[in-house]
């Protein structure tokens, strides 16, 4: 008698939002698509043959400065966004990367063997990286001319110049390091490295006057 063939269990991760929704979303990667389940009982369905593009980025913010977002894009120009943040109320949130790193390979190699052309972008968005570059140069600039121009207590040091050069190299070197780690990069998706996704989860932060995302 001829064994049945068992249907892999679908990877589910969970999370809740922002304060104004009535539980944990789940997100399973089946065989065909990444299926989206609110707390309301609505799904969605996302196949994974649509998904063309993927970029895997920390973005921390004021209570959550261990999140990393996951964000596919589509050939219909739709966009979904994923993060380890899970809100427990409002200001306090819990960090979920021990399941969402996995859940994340999983939807990468659903993704890369349903559209082997898809990429994954590491690091900052192009315009933004552009926009912190030019950012940090300003900055940088305007250290550097205080520095050597404006009056400083480190003035009254005996070896104030040798301080100020040492200053300029630790920060120089503080830039360069941002820059290659932040800068836009495509990899195949069975190749995404280890830096792209969370390490192991911290605890929950409280933060009372940062806003639910």
């Amino acid at each position: 008698m001829p064994v049945p063939e068992t249907q892999p269990q679908p990877l589910i991760y969970r999370k809740r939002r922002n304060p104004m929704a009535r539980g944990e979303r789940e997100w399973r990667v089946e065989t065909d698509a990444l299926v989206s389940i609110a707390a309301s009982g609505r799904v969605r369905r996302y196949r994974w043959d649509q998904i063309v593009s993927v970029r895997l980025c920390r973005e921390p913010l004021r209570a959550r400065p261990w999140r990393y977002v996951f964000a596919m894009q589509r050939k219909d120009g739709g966009k979904t966004e994923i993060d380890n943040a899970h809100l427990l109320s409002i200001g306090l949130f819990e960090d979920r990367s021990d399941r969402f790193s996995p859940f994340v390979r999983a939807a990468l190699a659903r993704i890369g063997a349903a559209n082997p052309r898809a990429r994954a972008l590491i690091g900052e968005t192009r315009k933004r990286y552009f926009f912190l570059l030019l950012l940090s140069l300003l900055g940088f600039g305007a250290l550097a001319v205080t520095l050597i121009l404006a009056p400083t207590p480190i003035d009254r040091l005996a070896y104030s110049a040798p301080i100020k050069l040492g200053i300029i190299l630790v920060t120089v070197l503080i830039f360069w390091r941002w820059v290659i780690g932040a800068m836009p990069r495509g990899v195949a998706l069975d190749v995404v490295p280890d830096r792209a996704l969370p390490p192991a989860p911290g605890s929950a932060i409280p933060a009372a006057e940062d806003k639910p995302t």
